[in-house]
C-alpha cells in the first residue's frame, strides 16, 4: 500500500514558490500578500488559518489574519470583503468556512472579488470551472487533490471515480476537474442509496463526508486508491483522524492519504501557489 505523501509534495510546490519570493524581493517588488478571515471560534477553523498563516510567512509572503467575533452580522462581513476588494495592496483573500448559521454565506462569497478570490469559491469562479474556462481561480483542495495523484502518475483517463461528499467547495468542483480529464465521476451524498455497493465500484475513492472514521473495508475495492479528505477530532482520543478507518482497509487500497499529511498540506500549498497566480496576473 503506497502512501500519497502530500506533505512531501506541498513542500516542493512551496520551495518553488519560495525561490519566487527571494526573486522578487531580489528586485525591489511589493511582496505578494494574502488576507484570512476567521469569524468566531471553531477549533479546526481556527488551527487550519493558523497552518496557512505560518505557511505564508515560511515561504516569504505578507499575511494578515482578520479574526472577527463570532456575533458579527453579515453587513459587518461585507463591508471588510468591500475594503480588502479595494485594498491595492492585497492580491488574494480567503474566508474561512463554515460560518455561523445567522450570517449568509452565499451572500459573502458573492461579494468576494474574483480575482482575489484564492479559495475559488465565488460564483464567478465556480462557473469558470464548470466552463471549462482556464481564466477563473480553482477552489485549492481539489487542486491539492489532482496535483497529488499527477505526482504519483495516478492516471484518471477511463478510471471510475467516486466522490462521497457533494460540497460546493470540494465534491462538485472536484468532479469537474476529474470529469475534464476523462474519469467517469459518480457523486454520492446524504440520501444517496446504496452508498457503500456504489464506493465499491471505484478505482478511486474520494471521501469527503467529514464522518470520522465511515469508511470501513467493505467500502473499497481491492486496488483502489483511497483519497481521504476527512480531518476530524476523534471523540474519544481527541487525535485527528480522517473519513477512513485505517485498522479496517488495512491491504485493500493500492494507494492512499493519510489523515494528518495527506491532502491538508497539499489544499494550504495550492492556495499558496492560486495567491501567486493572483499577484502574477494583477501585477503584469
Amino acid at each position: 500500500m503506497v502512501i500519497l505523501d502530500g506533505k512531501k509534495v506541498s513542500e516542493s510546490i512551496l520551495y518553488e514558490i519560495s525561490l519566487r519570493i527571494q526573486e522578487l524581493k531580489g528586485e525591489g517588488k511589493r511582496l505578494p500578500r494574502l488576507d484570512m478571515i476567521l469569524v468566531g471560534n471553531d477549533y479546526g477553523s481556527i488551527k487550519y488559518v493558523e497552518m496557512k498563516r505560518k505557511t505564508v510567512r515560511q515561504v516569504g509572503m505578507l499575511g494578515e489574519v482578520h479574526h472577527l467575533d463570532e456575533s458579527i452580522e453579515t453587513e459587518g462581513l461585507l463591508d471588510l470583503t468591500e475594503s480588502l476588494n479595494n485594498n491595492p495592496e492585497v492580491d488574494g483573500y480567503m474566508i474561512q468556512l463554515p460560518l455561523p448559521s445567522h450570517i449568509n454565506k452565499h451572500t459573502v462569497l458573492e461579494s468576494i472579488d474574483p480575482k482575489k478570490d484564492i479559495d475559488g469559491l465565488s460564483p464567478s469562479n465556480l462557473g469558470k470551472l464548470f466552463q471549462k474556462d482556464r481564466t477563473g481561480i480553482p477552489p485549492a483542495t481539489p487542486v491539492g487533490i489532482i496535483k497529488l495523484l499527477e505526482e504519483y502518475n495516478i492516471k484518471l483517463l477511463g478510471r471510475r471515480v467516486v466522490i462521497l461528499g457533494a460540497s460546493s467547495i470540494i465534491g462538485k468542483p472536484l468532479a469537474a476537474m476529474m470529469l475534464e480529464k476523462s474519469a467517469t465521476v459518480t457523486i454520492c451524498n446524504s440520501n444517496t442509496l446504496n452508498t457503500q455497493d456504489i464506493a465499491r465500484t471505484a478505482d478511486i475513492l474520494v471521501s469527503a463526508t467529514g464522518k470520522p472514521e465511515l469508511i470501513k473495508g467493505s467500502f473499497l475495492k481491492l486496488g483502489c486508491v483511497v483519497v481521504d479528505v476527512g480531518s476530524n477530532k476523534h471523540s474519544e482520543t481527541g487525535k485527528l483522524v480522517g473519513d477512513v478507518d485505517w485498522e479496517s482497509i488495512q491491504g485493500i487500497p493500492s494507494h492512499i492519504t493519510p489523515v494528518p499529511g495527506g491532502v491538508g498540506p497539499m489544499t494550504i500549498a495550492s492556495l499558496i501557489l492560486n495567491l501567486m497566480h493572483c499577484y502574477e496576473n494583477r501585477n503584469r
